[in-house]
């Protein structure tokens, strides 16, 4: 017979654990002026710029009008005349540096370029933003290049030069080398997106040289639209749990249910905690995180709710601390497996994910170790709790002790079949499936 792990005997320890732990999580949050609202739930601007330096300028003098852009690992330029369009296409591959780049578009009528970076720069190293493709006319038009590693600009400098924006977030996004940040300013009155964008681009620009800002995204979002997806993502939480209590209600007991969302709450408490502590971004990605723990937990508090349920039929007079005790044990092995598991891909989603999936990742590590450790030192706990004061409730009302054994080993002295059914867990009989047929 598998040995039995007391689990439930360290059940307050644990509760104070957990209690401990949600403490410091609100605490912690407290210490941090609150959560770090992302710009889903705070209203302003949100955004992604590069500083880069001009590798060169580009003017059209020609018949018609010319624009460029860049796809892929290619430079593409376009003239719409009258005659039609002409498509001029130069990869990377066969124009690898800047002059070699410069010579082939100097082929095209009317097209001048005039170069600011070293000749020798790489053309894959061109960078492009939201406004291309531009319009090439005869005023100067400017590309821009990555920097590369011997021009990082630090975080602390762009910091500095946006402090006249008041309190703005900024963030690196992808590698350093590439000089790309993350701007969020707040706008808490609304309808000042432009003139945001435009103070954005002229404190770096003031910096860092003119023209050497590239707009590569830029998302606003309204004080009314933040509010509103601020109720409605606490409404969805709170529905989940309102319609998860109601299910496992239907499906087990009164007692199950509240076991459950009793574990439920406890994980989303510890994850906003954590969140909070350690200034995650609060998002619409933190609040799919949220939900796919919720149900990430409750699958494995389903997985031991069911096997209690099955050993209260196998296990008929034994008491209920023994069954708790005997399920979780049985479903360790399945618990922990499945576990390890999920975390090697959420850790390998980490490692190699960057931005809000690098965040989404590393609150479902924490959602995953917290979901588990609740199955088995929350929810199983609770429920022995509910059941042994709906029992003592009982036993009141009808004069007995509720905690009395069924058997005892001293009255069946000459009866060694009945003892060990107190000790040995029965299998379960199957039906079998397809007709038998029987003889004559």
């Amino acid at each position: 017979m598998t040995r039995i792990i007391k689990f439930t005997k360290i059940r307050y320890i644990m509760f104070l654990f957990s209690a401990l732990v949600i403490v410091g999580g609100i605490v912690g949050t407290l210490g941090n002026n609150g959560f770090n609202l992302g710009i889903d739930y705070q209203a302003g601007l949100n955004q992604r710029v590069q500083v880069a330096p001009v590798a060169f300028t580009a003017i059209f003098n020609g018949v018609g009008d010319a624009s460029f852009d860049m796809q892929g690992s290619s430079v593409i330029v376009e003239v719409r005349s009258d005659k039609g369009v002409d498509n001029y296409t130069y990869q990377f591959a066969e124009y690898p540096t800047l002059t070699d780049l410069k010579a082939g578009m100097s082929e095209i009528s009317g097209f001048d370029i005039e170069l600011v970076a070293a000749g020798s720069s790489r053309s894959e190293d061109l960078t492009s933003g939201l406004s291309y493709p531009i319009a090439i006319t005869s005023d100067v038009s400017f590309v821009n290049i990555v920097g590369g590693e011997s021009s990082i600009v630090p975080i602390d400098r762009v910091r500095s030069s946006l402090s006249g924006l008041g309190n703005p977030q900024v963030q690196v996004v992808g590698r350093e080398a590439l000089s790309e940040f993350m701007v969020r300013v707040s706008d808490p009155e609304g309808n000042k997106k432009d003139e945001i964008e435009l103070e954005i681009v002229k404190s770096l620009e003031k910096a860092f040289g003119d023209n050497t800002v590239v707009i590569k995204q830029s998302d606003y979002v309204g004080p009314r639209f933040s509010s509103s997806l601020a109720s409605q993502s606490i409404s969805l939480t709170l529905t989940a749990l309102v319609l998860i209590l109601l299910y496992i209600w239907f499906r087990f007991k009164l007692g199950f249910a509240v076991s459950a969302i009793t574990a439920l709450a406890h994980d989303v408490l510890i994850m906003l905690g954590f969140i909070g502590t350690f200034g995650l971004e609060v998002s619409t990605t933190t609040i799919a995180a949220v939900l796919t723990i919720i149900g990430y937990s409750l699958n494995d508090t389903i997985v031991v709710f069911d096997r209690i349920r099955e050993n209260q039929t196998l296990l008929k007079g034994e008491k209920f601390d023994k069954i708790v005790n005997t399920s979780i044990t049985q479903s360790l092995s399945r618990t922990i497996i499945t576990s390890l598991t999920t975390l090697l891909a959420v850790v390998a989603l980490y490692v190699f994910g960057t931005g809000a999936i690098e965040d989404f990742a590393l609150n479902l590590i924490v959602g995953i170790l917290v979901g588990t450790y609740s199955s088995i030192f929350i929810a199983s706990p609770v429920l022995l709790g509910w059941t042994n004061t709906a029992k003592r409730r009982k036993a009141k009302k009808s004069g007995t002790k509720s905690d009395a054994p069924i058997v005892k080993e001293a009255d069946v002295k000459d009866e060694p079949s009945l003892l060990k059914q107190t000790t040995e867990i029965p299998e379960v009989e199957r039906k079998r499936k397809g007709k038998r047929k029987y003889k004559k």
